[in-house]
């Protein structure tokens, strides 16, 4: 892993709709989703910055909160924002939905991050995890003028920026948690583990 200081950017900002209520505050262990979250890669990182629509919601957790310019228009542009906000070079961006996060696998990413502009999770089927990989905060300009440009798809920016990719198949703990079904059934599994 790079000896710079890295910085963890979690994405909060979407109007969590098939959830139909706000997933990143719902209850998971006793805490927050997003606090449990933070919990679990605190360690990883010297900055975490949360990257919201509503600032206020977001207050009582004592970290930076980097309010989204353009709500409602998608993960790019609060990306944009969140790295303009970062003090690091490297930053490992995330979405508030993923309930269990193997720091294993997540090392193994920023590991091949200071030779590239983006490293990012790929399926063999060539679907990726955009929303769990590591972006170099130099890409700033190029997501701005994509923006500009009216594209707002995350995969663009692969074909423009130097981009690593790590195969995802078999990372079984992986998920993110979209709907309550999503919710109930992983509740469900943990109380089944014992968790």
């Amino acid at each position: 892993m790079t000896c710079e200081p890295i910085a963890a950017i979690i994405l909060a900002g979407g109007h969590s709709r098939r959830m139909r209520r706000e997933k990143s505050l719902l209850p998971v262990c006793g805490r927050t989703m997003i606090e449990s979250l933070i919990e679990q890669v605190r360690p990883c990182f010297a900055t975490i910055l949360v990257s919201a629509g509503d600032k206020s919601k977001f207050t009582f957790l004592g970290l930076p909160v980097v309010e989204d310019e353009t709500p409602g228009q998608g993960p790019l542009p609060a990306l944009l924002t969140a790295l303009q906000a970062s003090p690091c070079r490297v930053n490992f961006v995330m979405a508030c939905d993923i309930p269990v996060v193997h720091l294993p696998f997540l090392k193994r990413i920023l590991a091949l991050a200071p030779g590239s502009d983006i490293v990012v999770p790929r399926y063999r089927d060539g679907k990726f995890e955009p929303l769990f990989a590591a972006y170099d905060r130099g890409i700033a300009p190029t997501i701005a003028r994509q923006v500009a440009a009216g594209d707002l798809r995350i995969s663009s920016l692969f074909r423009t920026c130097r981009t690593e990719f790590v195969a995802m198949d078999g990372q079984d703990w992986f998920r993110n948690l979209n709907t309550i079904e999503e919710y109930n059934d992983y509740l469900k599994t943990r109380k089944q583990e014992g968790a």
